[in-house]
């Protein structure tokens, strides 16, 4: 590619940032700085710490970790110590105490088995909860010297006062001694009947809702304070709920059960509790311990289903963050916060650098450095026949592999855990090898991409691409079948008639078929696409046909596969014909003039000769019969002399020589030949009438021509009218032009025609070998054409008539004229 010369890139500098060394050096340390940006990116977002906040009891995180100790105090209160008897022991079946420890394993609650009962453990928060039934109350703390205080509602005193940021739920009501925080949220849940009757609180996101709880008929006990599902648990044994139907986990009630026979067939499922049996066209349900039932339906819908709210209004929860853990917690979330802005802060300033990289890379990337070369843009000559797809899959698999490797962060830290044992070594090899495998994922993407832009500066992006190669050599394939020359050889009409039918098929089918909608909708946006193309070139079509008419080159291109190409093609060959054919007659007319200009203008030297030479023998004294011969030879000598004058006259009107236009009275000139011609007149015995209707009519053109013009005309009038007519002359005005018109009837037949008469040396009169030349009237035309005029001639019968028409100018017109005249 042929470039300008740039005044900077013969600069020193740009020749150093495009060296090949730099460029090299360039990428490496882009891929250094991506893999650090990656990592500090990933740092700064899962930091623990909320950036919006700079104090912990703001944080999201303790947030979490106050709403979960809400929970589990409320559940412990309702689910153990409501069930719990004087001595701690559980007055309810096994199976909700084993839920309820199962619940407390699974959100990882710390606690322990005493004598006395479950005890919770908590580092965090100092806690109290109690339930207080029929007057006796029943409580869990971590507090020390709680026994110190007879009432409950002295400890909470006690409480309030020696501890800060508490939250006290109590009579169904939450209080706190933290400010609201007036970002109001809402929670939904259920109370008593399932699915019917739906709670719904407000309350400040940094405290905690009430709640509330309730159990059913089936043993089912749920509990809702602050979690988004409902935490169930059951009093009665799975397998003895499978033998019986039930269903509680899933809220299912089965019922008849089948025996092993009546399902032994080949069976599917379709939503993986509803199974079919082909074999015997028939439908059950299968449980989790393989029983099939006939039928199945929801538990709430049963007409026995009850379900009855618990009473929590003698439930006390009061807990608050210890002072101790309070500071330790502010302190370890400074640092973290810390750590986040020095991650953000290494994000910006990786992020700046990696931008100008990028920016610097994909500018230069492909540029040709050597000095002698005419290419700007230029690729290896291996990385050039890469195809495009390869760059392109290896920029998808970079951009995966990044996403994933962020999105499984905790992953990859817990390996590396368990590979390293000392901390400190573990984070500097865990940090180093991620930037090194963010780095060799950059290297690989943005490489890719780099190619992909040099591909697109060099211009072969779609040349070099695998699949434009195969469809090219589908295409040359295509080409030499005999289907491509069939239907390439077919009009247009038929053409896109086809490419039509082909796309309100493709439309039937595409609505008729699911499976194979993709492909066809594809097929059919491409032959829409190929639809459109034709189209534009019929555009184009039409545009050379424009072109062609106003005898003007056509400038566009039609492509080779379109299907006007061939029409476009004729086209071209009837307009390089019509133009060849154009040159060889305008070459041929000025062959013409020069011949006849040149044997003019040398025949007149001989004849000047031959007439001095008459002349001198008319002086001479010679006998009767010799004088009669030289009186031959001059009148013959004259009539060559004459032809000869009007053979050269055309030629030089014609080629636009010897023309002086000038603004002159065309009626006045007119008048003029008319008065000089009245001699002729009287003596032809011929009836002129002259019939002039303007007074003065301003033209531009050679006075002497158009003497001549009409001094031809009114000799051609009275030379070839018949006697005993009249002869009429007419002058008048039509729009912006003067027209003179003669008008005669012809003394024989007229046997030829208008364009016959204009011919050069053609007469009227075949027969007589004697008078005009035949130039008379093939003069006045070139003549009158050399002034700017129209000369025509109309036969009617034996009428002939010959008209003169002549633009009238305007005085400002005719002024500018006659400046550029002079």
């Amino acid at each position: 590619m042929a470039i300008k010369s740039r005044k900077f890139e013969k600069a020193e500098w740009f020749k150093i940032f495009s060296a090949k060394k730099t460029r090299i050096i360039a990428f490496i340390v882009a891929c250094v700085i991506a893999g650090g940006f990656c990592l500090s990116f990933v740092l700064y977002a899962n930091s623990h710490a909320d950036s919006s906040s700079k104090s912990y009891l703001k944080s999201e995180s303790y947030k979490l970790a106050s709403n979960e100790m809400y929970e589990e105090l409320c559940v412990t209160a309702s689910a153990y110590l409501r069930y719990v008897d004087e001595d701690q022991n559980y007055t309810q079946p096994r199976h909700l105490l084993n839920d309820y420890l199962n619940y407390l394993d699974y959100n990882r609650y710390k606690y322990k088995k005493t004598e006395d009962g479950i005890r919770l453990v908590d580092s965090q928060f100092d806690y109290y909860v109690g339930i207080t039934q029929n007057g006796e109350t029943r409580y869990l703390s971590n507090i020390k010297d709680i026994e110190n205080y007879d009432s409950e509602t002295d400890k909470i005193k006690a409480f309030k006062s020696s501890h800060k940021n508490y939250i006290l739920r109590r009579d169904n009501e939450v209080m706190s001694d933290r400010t609201s925080s007036g970002q109001i949220v809402d929670y939904y849940y259920n109370t008593a009947e399932y699915l019917d009757a739906v709670t719904e609180e407000f309350y400040a996101d940094n405290l905690v809702p009430v709640g509330g709880s309730y159990y059913d008929n089936y043993g089912r006990y749920f509990y809702n304070y602050g979690n988004y599902d409902p935490i169930a648990f059951y009093n009665v044994d799975s397998s003895y709920n499978a033998r019986k139907g039930l269903d509680l986990r899933n809220g299912l009630k089965y019922s008849e059960r089948l025996q092993d026979d009546e399902t032994d067939g080949n069976y599917y499922s379709s939503d993986g509790i509803y199974y079919y049996d082909e074999d015997y066209d028939y439908g059950f349900y299968e449980d989790d311990y393989g029983n099939a039932w006939a039928k199945c339906e929801n538990i709430y819908d049963l007409p026995d289903y009850k379900a009855t709210d618990n009473d929590d209004s003698g439930i006390t929860v009061f807990f608050a963050p210890k002072a101790e853990k309070l500071t330790a917690m502010e302190k370890e979330y400074t640092e973290a916060l810390n750590d986040m802005y020095r991650a953000k802060l290494f994000v910006i300033v990786f992020g700046v650098i990696e931008f100008m990289l990028v920016c610097y890379l994909l500018l230069i990337c492909a540029y040709n450095a050597e000095p002698e070369s005419v290419e700007r843009w230029k690729q290896g000559n291996f990385l050039k026949k890469v195809p495009t797809e390869v760059y392109l899959i290896l920029m998808v698999l970079a951009i995966t592999f990044a996403f994933v490797f962020v999105t499984c962060w905790n992953y990859y830290v817990s390996i590396t855990k368990n590979i390293f044992d000392n901390a400190l070594a573990n984070s500097v090899f865990r940090n180093i090898l991620a930037v090194a495998l963010f780095a060799l994922a950059y290297f690989a993407g943005f490489g890719s991409l780099m190619e992909f832009v040099g591909k697109i500066k060099t211009r072969s992006i779609f040349k070099e691409s695998l699949i434009c190669r195969s469809c090219k050599f589908l295409w040359r394939k295509y080409k030499e079948t005999s289907l491509y020359h069939y239907f390439h050889g077919l009009p247009l009409g038929i053409k896109l008639t086809w490419k039509f039918i082909l796309i309100f098929v493709g439309i039937f089918v595409v609505m008729s078929s699911r499976l194979t909608m993709l492909i066809l909708l594809v097929v059919e946006i491409v032959l829409c696409i190929s639809m459109l193309r034709d189209f534009s070139q019929l555009s184009k079509l039409s545009k050379q046909i424009d072109s062609l008419g106003e005898e003007k080159p056509y400038e566009g291109k039609i492509r080779k596969t379109s299907p006007v190409y061939a029409e476009s093609e004729k086209l071209n060959s009837v307009q390089d014909k019509v133009r060849e054919s154009v040159e060889q007659q305008i070459q041929s007319e000025r062959l013409k003039i020069e011949l006849v200009t040149n044997v003019s203008h040398d025949l007149k030297t001989p004849l000047t000769s031959i007439i001095s030479y008459i002349d001198l023998l008319k002086k001479m004294d010679l006998d009767d019969e010799a004088s009669s011969y030289v009186k031959i030879l001059d009148k013959k000598a004259q009539k060559l002399k004459g032809i000869v004058s009007d053979v050269f006259s055309i030629a030089k009107a014609t080629s636009g020589v010897d023309v002086n236009l000038t603004k002159l009275d065309f009626v006045m000139l007119l008048n003029q030949c008319i008065a000089d011609a009245e001699d002729k007149i009287a003596d032809s015995g011929k009836i002129v009438k002259i019939n002039i209707n303007a007074d003065s009519a301003m033209v531009m053109g050679d006075g002497d021509k158009l003497y001549r013009v009409f001094q031809n005309i009114v000799d051609n009038a009275l030379n070839y009218s018949m006697d005993g007519t009249r002869i009429f002359l007419d002058v008048y005005k039509k729009a912006d032009r003067i027209v003179f018109a003669e008008k005669n009837i012809s003394a024989t037949p007229i046997n030829f025609t208008e364009e016959e008469i204009l011919e050069r040396f053609v007469r009227g009169d075949k027969s007589r070998t004697d008078g005009g030349s035949g130039l008379g009237l093939s003069i006045s035309k070139s003549f009158t054409e050399a002034c700017g005029g129209i000369f025509n001639i109309e036969i009617d019968g034996d009428m002939f008539k010959a008209i003169v028409e002549m633009p009238i100018i305007q005085e400002d017109t005719a002024e500018k004229t006659d400046d550029k005249t002079e």
